[in-house]
């Protein structure tokens, strides 16, 4: 996943956002279905990397296509809207792996994504158009008609020529760490970066921390479930929210919200009450957290790099995705406690939570440059 953010998205800068989207979508659908039909565990794996580099390229391109198809009004909003899937496809899957592992057995679970990628293929192929932003910053012969189609689709009148097009860059990737864009770049990366990595300290073991608890694995999956279903109503009011009070602010709130919940799991007593309550507080700034970096990484690159910064700093974040679990895990091997393990990753949070709200107070994001 961190690959397909940071080598694949960048290409929908110099190619187009639907093509890679359709791409991503095609290594996403084909790697399952061929998972279903693994032989050995070296081949499950070498599948399972060719799914990752897909779903890499979409969680990067698709940020950047809800905002660039929605108003400013509305931006904050189709953003939140979209990580708000997250967690409704975390619990929808859940569920789904669940009962087909008691009928079906393992290669079932891949089979179904497989099916479920297909229909969303073909109707991306049918329905999704090229993104306005790129049609303006990547200009051909063709440029024209297709934005006017897309504001005839809107319910806008057509326009007689585009705008002037953005000096064309040589390298997207590269315009990133250009001298007036370097601190942008490093800043935004450093704030996911650090809650990525408190965000799946607590996905991966809240279930396991649950069940150490003593109770049954039945009780940790209820626990996550919860957790995740409270993420699906703070990404929707973080998307009302944000038209008035700015998606850098709330996600920064949402930042030291979850470092203080996720401290509060840590030392909560051995109670399935209790620790549900703490899970879903958890899972409340969490997901608000998430939708409101993703909003605000939606317009701190402009839109002829967009992709390739939003893939940069979505494909760094991965990187700390998987090292999170890790070191947690040394952490309890070490003889930590829950306590001391939460409240260290709770420290991570509330470091990104600091350094957002100061990143936050040098300007407006979408002001900020891009090379």
């Amino acid at each position: 996943m961190a690959l397909g953010s940071l080598i694949l998205a960048p290409l929908g800068d110099v190619i187009g956002r639907r093509k890679v989207v359709l791409g991503g979508l095609v290594l996403m659908t084909v790697g399952m279905l061929l998972s279903a039909f693994a032989r050995s565990l070296p081949e499950l794996a070498g599948l399972r990397v060719l799914t990752g580099l897909g779903i890499g390229i979409m969680v990067a391109v698709i940020t950047s296509l809800a905002a660039e198809f929605a108003n400013a009004r509305q931006r904050a909003f189709a953003v939140s809207a979209m990580a708000v899937g997250y967690p409704i496809g975390g619990v929808l899957g859940g569920f789904a792996a669940a009962a087909l592992l008691r009928s079906q057995g393992w290669p079932s679970i891949f089979l179904a994504g497989a099916a479920v990628g297909l229909v969303l293929l073909l109707a991306t192929a049918v329905w999704l158009p090229e993104s306005p932003a790129f049609l303006i910053t990547r200009q051909g012969p063709k440029s024209l008609p297709r934005f006017n189609a897309l504001l005839r689709r809107f319910g806008h009148p057509p326009i007689e020529a585009l705008p002037p097009a953005p000096e064309r860059l040589r390298s997207p990737l590269s315009a990133l760490f250009a001298p007036a864009a370097l601190a942008n770049t490093l800043s935004i990366t450093a704030v996911n970066l650090l809650f990525v990595m408190a965000v799946y300290y607590v996905l991966s073991w809240l279930p396991q921390m649950v069940a150490d608890a003593g109770f049954p694995p039945s009780a940790a999956s209820q626990v996550s479930a919860v957790a995740n279903l409270a993420g699906v109503v703070g990404g929707v009011l973080l998307g009302l929210a944000a038209r008035r009070a700015g998606a850098p602010r709330l996600a920064a709130g949402a930042m030291l919200g979850l470092a203080a919940a996720t401290a509060a799991f840590g030392y909560a007593p051995a109670s399935l009450p209790l620790l549900m309550l703490a899970a879903g507080v958890c899972g409340f700034f969490l997901f608000v957290g998430i939708a409101g970096l993703y909003s605000t990484l939606a317009v701190v690159f402009a839109p002829e790099a967009r992709t390739s910064g939003a893939g940069f700093v979505i494909g760094v974040g991965r990187a700390g995705s998987a090292l999170a679990p890790y070191l947690a895990g040394v952490m309890f091997a070490a003889g930590l406690s829950r306590g001391q393990v939460s409240l260290a990753f709770g420290g991570l949070a509330a470091l990104a939570g600091v350094l957002l709200v100061i990143r936050t107070r040098q300007g407006p994001a979408e002001h900020l440059p891009s090379r």
